[in-house]
């Protein structure tokens, strides 16, 4: 009894037994696969989509210009001091009074005795200065950094014939003071733009630009300022006759071929902003070189006093439908001659019969569809997918035959329009290092808001996007 006792305390533990939990493997299992998928979609590409808009590219280039004018330099006809009564860049009209000579130095005396005794500046004398320093300060740049020489003169020179002009008024109001002077009157002969600097290139043509009319290395203009003493024959100002300029350019052997058949450019002047178009030729110079000419009829007072100058040309601007260099491709297409081309049955679609042989040697006629990319005024391009080199198609209720082999490559863009790539022929107009401006509305080809891939290298025909 004690022993039964004995047996009955000892404890067997149970082994509970292991049960394997489908539902978190099928979870875990799942979990993993959508880590996977998840890293690949980081990883992966991302496949950009452009949308195509109409759009232009204009192939603008840069050059320094020569300026020629008709311009007439006068010389004086007496030694002595000059003072000058027009301002520059005012028209003078003939009979106009320019300037005076002073030939004994009595004349400049009572001039600088006017002006420092009252001769005052009007308000718009004072206007013209500041609009002259105004001017200047707006287009000023430290690689021009002599035009500040050239502006000093300039104020230097408007100041004084400003100041004579005061003072000849006043000369002329008093009879006893002119009687006591000794001077020349020297008045237009003709008439024209005043500008009191020469340079020595007054009579250029453009027949006689060479390269080294646009070097301004030895360029040197002359400026001539009252009350300087001049002997007769020398140049005292110049008269610009004509409203019609020209600005002549260098052009390189590639920029030549850029310009071929362009009879009007559109000009920009990077100094001052002003924008116009004119008209455009190509012209030989003395040197043998070739040159372009741009002949204009505006902005000629803004330039008048300049013999060099800063312009943008827009040579040629093509209008269609814009689409980044990146999505272009290239793919290789049948050629077939048009009137091989047919429709099949009772079915609407179009394409070619296509002789079929069986394993016994025996042939027969099937009708193909093809998808045609491309139609010329001789072939049309089908895909390569729809035959195999060497096979030949018949041409209806004819025994004639072509033999498909010949290839030839299209460039074009994916359109994702339906979900799924599909190449597209493009004709390029235009391009640059980022664009080029395709044929709108072409058969088979882009219209406008289509949706086309924007890196083309990263997918391939058929492929789905969408």
């Amino acid at each position: 009894m004690a022993k039964m006792r004995r047996q009955s305390k000892k404890i067997i533990r149970y082994k509970k037994p292991k049960n394997i939990n489908i539902g978190v493997i099928v979870f875990a299992v799942i979990f993993v696969y959508l880590i996977i998928v998840l890293g690949q979609y980081i990883m992966k590409p991302k496949i950009q989509i452009y949308e195509v808009q109409d759009g232009d590219i204009a192939n603008d280039s840069y050059y320094t210009g020569v300026i020629l004018r008709n311009e007439t330099v006068v010389n004086t006809q007496y030694t002595g001091y000059v003072n000058y009564y027009i301002r520059e860049k005012q028209k003078a009209a003939v009979g106009n009074l320019i300037y005076t000579v002073d030939e004994n130095g009595t004349m400049n005396e009572y001039l600088s005795q006017s002006s420092d005794g009252g001769s005052r500046l009007s308000d718009d004398n004072l206007k013209e200065l500041k609009s002259l320093l105004s001017e200047f300060s707006s287009s000023y740049s430290d690689s021009r950094f002599a035009d500040v020489y050239d502006v000093s003169s300039t104020l230097n020179s408007t100041l004084i014939e400003y100041l004579n002009i005061s003072a000849l008024q006043e000369l002329n109001n008093s009879e006893n003071a002119e009687n006591n002077l000794s001077f020349q009157r020297c008045y237009a002969e003709t008439s024209g733009i005043v500008i009191y600097s020469t340079d020595g290139l007054e009579g250029l043509t453009a027949e006689q630009v060479t390269a080294d009319t646009f070097s301004q290395e030895h360029y040197q203009k002359t400026i001539h300022t009252g009350g300087e003493l001049t002997e007769s024959g020398s140049p005292v100002y110049k008269l610009i006759t004509d409203d019609a300029w020209s600005v002549v350019i260098p052009l390189s052997e590639d920029e030549l071929s850029d310009y071929t058949d362009v009879t009007s450019v559109t000009v920009r002047f990077t100094e001052k902003g002003l924008e116009t178009t004119a008209d455009f030729s190509v012209i030989t110079g003395a040197d043998g070189a070739s040159y372009g000419k741009i002949d204009l009829t505006k902005y000629m007072i803004q330039f008048a006093g300049d013999r060099f100058v800063e312009i943008e040309v827009k040579n040629s601007q093509a209008e269609g439908l814009k689409v980044p260099r990146t999505a272009l491709t290239s793919k290789e297409f049948y050629v077939v001659p048009l009137k091989f081309l047919t429709t099949g049955g009772n079915s609407a679609q179009e394409g070619f019969y296509k002789e079929v042989y069986a394993n016994d040697g025996t042939s027969s006629i099937e009708f193909v569809t093809a998808d045609i990319y491309r139609e010329t005024e001789e072939y049309y391009y089908v895909s390569a997918d729809d035959f195999q080199d060497g096979d030949y198609i018949v041409l209806p209720d004819s025994n004639e035959r072509y033999q498909i082999g010949q290839k030839e490559s299209l460039q074009g863009v994916y359109n994702v329009n339906r979900g799924y790539a599909v190449f597209k022929q493009v004709e390029i107009l235009d391009e640059n290092s980022e664009y080029c401006i395709v044929q709108k509305n072409m058969d088979y080809g882009l219209r406008t808001y289509d949706q086309i891939v924007l890196n083309a290298s990263m997918v391939t025909e058929h492929d789905i996007l969408r």
